[in-house]
């Protein structure tokens, strides 16, 4: 543990005792005082040994040998307790997390904890550049409090975490939620507080960028699904054939978009959890609302022999079991078709590679993209760069 984090973690416990060190000093107090009255011929040195009871006047009275009995109990129960007991304990990593993000200047500030951002902070950590994370689930954030890491743990729309979070002072803040609402309160609100640094915002939409872009929120706003439509559209080109998109976000329904617009081909999007896409649907593009995760969860929709692409998009790291059994199963029983996987995981390329499938990444696609858009001074340039 580095010295500010003993020091805050000090300061948080003295405050928890706040009230018992007041009324300590006031009972002492009160007995100097006494003592200063009754013993009005005694030096101060004397005054203050009796008023910690290492002394007692020679003529004490009820009231002087009561004050002796007490002192005493609340000295070792008041200040030993506290330092043999509470010092000892460990404190409360929330609010130890909190403190720490209030103690940062010129430094990153990210909101929302996704692939995106964990990428940022992973550079960050990596180059020793101070930042804070603002995440409203303590559950996805709990190994970096406990790593030790400044973390607000609420909701960033409320000015109280902001300010926690030492906005005022920051350099720059990324803003990485799924939420259109949240990120525009939150670029709104940050403006007030730093009218200066820059704000980068996730968004989908090319209406709320182009206004999150406008004075006076004067954000740069991106969009991680348009960046990694790039190498797909790559994959893509004079592809024919029918295709399948298997996902829930974003990026998995522009996929799905584009290769509609294709001609001649038919474009079987499985989201389970949408009825619609944030695009005008075509008649060449078919929305199945099943999770697929079986071969046979496909083919009682698609005639898989006409299929020559499939894309796989699940984002979250519990289902890449299902990714990788259903790139297996294509492997075995279609080795024709090309088959694209969506990973988060560098480490996770070869084994899906080695069923001939090729793999992406769009956060990390994002991180290299976003690296080339942000300020010379930024946390995640390229240090080559700076």
């Amino acid at each position: 543990m580095n010295l500010l984090n003993l020091f805050i973690e000090i300061h948080l416990k003295l405050k928890q005792y706040r009230v018992q060190f007041i009324f300590f000093f006031l009972f002492w107090f009160s007995g100097f005082l006494f003592f200063v009255i009754t013993e009005p011929n005694e030096t101060f040195g004397n005054l203050l040994l009796f008023s910690i009871t290492v002394r007692s006047p020679a003529d004490a009275g009820d009231y002087a040998n009561f004050y002796a009995l007490v002192l005493p109990i609340l000295l070792e129960v008041i200040v030993f307790g506290f330092i043999m007991g509470e010092l000892l304990q460990k404190y409360n990593p929330i609010v130890t997390s909190r403190i720490l993000a209030r103690h940062r200047y010129f430094h990153t500030v990210i909101i929302g904890y996704h692939h995106l951002s964990k990428r940022i902070i992973e550079y960050c950590v990596e180059n020793e550049e101070p930042f804070c994370l603002i995440e409203d689930s303590e559950e996805l954030v709990e190994d970096l409090i406990n790593a030790g890491h400044p973390i607000v743990v609420g909701d960033a729309t409320e000015t109280s975490n902001l300010t926690a979070a030492n906005i005022k002072s920051a350099k720059e803040v990324f803003i990485n939620v799924g939420d259109v609402r949240v990120a525009i309160i939150c670029t709104a609100k940050i403006r007030k507080i730093n009218p200066e640094c820059p704000i980068y915002v996730r968004a989908f939409d090319d209406h709320v960028r182009e206004y999150l872009m406008q004075s006076p929120l004067n954000a740069f706003s991106f969009s991680t699904s348009n960046w990694a439509m790039d190498r797909i559209r790559k994959w893509t080109q004079d592809k024919t054939g029918n295709a399948i998109v298997i996902g829930r976000d974003s990026l998995t329904h522009r996929i799905a978009y584009y290769l509609s617009l294709e001609p001649g081909r038919q474009v079987y999007l499985f989201d389970d959890e949408h009825d619609g896409i944030e695009f005008v649907v075509n008649e060449q593009l078919h929305m199945i609302n099943e999770f697929a995760c079986f071969l046979s969860d496909l083919r009682a929709h698609v005639n898989l022999d006409e299929v020559s692409q499939v894309f796989i998009c699940w984002k979250h790291e519990s289902e890449f079991d299902e990714s990788i059994y259903l790139t297996s199963k294509f492997h075995l029983r279609y080795p024709e078709i090309e088959v694209y996987v969506r990973i988060f995981d560098e480490e996770l390329r070869d084994l899906v590679e080695n069923y001939s499938a090729k793999t992406f990444s769009s956060s990390m696609n994002a991180f290299k993209m976003l690296q080339k858009e942000v300020k010379r001074d930024s946390a995640i340039t390229p240090t080559e760069s700076k």
